[in-house]
């Protein structure tokens, strides 16, 4: 048996899908513990084995003081780098650990020895596309070493958290892993089973396109958004504008077509609801990207846009006249989906030794 120490931010997004493999995880080989003090681990762990999750995120600075004293403690550390996007804003980790796993990966990995505006591909294509700046922009840590790179790999994304979204169970779920550990969260999951014939059965279609999303702060990132919703304000088949999430939620289980554009990454818990659905994806082109489970297969599980949004509103437009086209895409992502999390524990499994190992 491996004892492994869990070093994690206690959020929402830790609590209900990224840490979701631990706290299913049926493979008594490893054994996890898990706190939030970085001090408790350098005064008092006795294990051998660090997983950083979620780490120097709020704030948004990395500590390489700190991760010189774990390196001198541990013997082996991974480090779940949590961002939603395939940029990656913390290269520097890298010297200090001996693996590092990412939500999505840039399938072209010289991009990782770029210096790309606002960290993400597409913030640095609409900045040179279009010349938006932003008014904090800083520059990121590259990395050109092929060593160093290599410790890159992919893990999984927010695909394998806890869907439906119940935001008042989530908050509790938070309050209560604060308070007891955050095994505590696990008490918190629904306990739906995502069945993918039965999610399509179930949506009457009954919206058109749902669109509900909000603006981003930062302008690179935000632009998309703002760009989207410009083309698409005067189409009425398009439901913009925010609303309550139970609202979002019933909406969504009956819309037939699921709008969901990048936010701070290109990962959106709205791409999985989309799934949960029974409704088709629709979403600006992943093809520069590898991640985990895999839903974005273009034209076979999701129907891939522009980034500059020019083909967005004919290609809403096919599917909504093309019912049975619209299924297909629909069942076939279902089924990719399901295939994925009936896997998760293996790959979980499989990571776990990677690290062990």
């Amino acid at each position: 048996m491996f004892n492994i120490t869990v070093l994690t931010l206690t959020d929402r997004i830790a609590c209900f899908y990224s840490l979701s493999p631990f706290l299913r995880n049926t493979d008594t080989r490893y054994r996890f513990r898990y706190t939030d003090d970085p001090r408790w681990c350098l005064a008092h762990d006795r294990n051998e084995i660090l997983i950083m999750m979620r780490q120097f995120i709020k704030p948004d600075t990395v500590d390489t003081v700190l991760l010189e004293q774990l390196r001198a403690k541990y013997k082996i550390i991974a480090f779940f780098h949590d961002d939603a996007g395939g940029g990656i804003p913390r290269l520097e980790v890298l010297p200090f650990v001996d693996h590092f796993y990412t939500k999505a990966i840039f399938r072209d990995r010289s991009l990782y020895s770029r210096q790309l505006y606002g960290k993400e591909l597409y913030s640095d294509y609409y900045h040179t596309t279009y010349g938006v700046i932003d008014p904090d922009a800083r520059p990121r840590t590259v990395c050109s070493d092929p060593a160093e790179v290599a410790k890159i790999k992919l893990s999984w994304n927010i695909g394998l958290g806890n869907y439906p979204r119940n935001q008042m169970r989530q908050r509790a779920g938070v309050v209560v892993s604060r308070l007891a550990g955050v095994a505590a969260a696990r008490c918190f999951y629904s306990a739906v089973r995502f069945d993918p014939e039965a999610a399509a059965a179930r949506n009457k279609g009954l919206y058109p396109i749902h669109a509900r999303f909000g603006l981003i702060s930062r302008p690179s990132i935000n632009w998309q958004r703002k760009m989207i919703l410009d083309r698409i304000l005067a189409n009425t088949s398009f439901l913009t504008g925010m609303v309550p999430q139970g609202q979002f939620n019933r909406e969504t289980a009956h819309s037939k077509i699921v709008l969901s554009p990048f936010g701070w990454g290109e990962l959106c818990l709205r791409d999985f609801e989309a799934i949960y659905a029974g409704s088709l994806l629709l979403k600006p082109d992943m093809s520069h990207l590898e991640t985990w489970p895999d839903i974005f297969i273009p034209e076979e599980t999701y129907v891939p846009f522009d980034w500059d949004a020019s083909d967005l509103e004919q290609k809403a437009s096919f599917y909504l006249e093309n019912h049975d086209a619209r299924l297909k895409i629909v069942r076939a992502a279902g089924a990719k989906y399901r295939a994925d999390l009936d896997s998760a524990q293996d790959r979980f499994s499989a990571i776990m030794k990677e690290i062990t190992q």
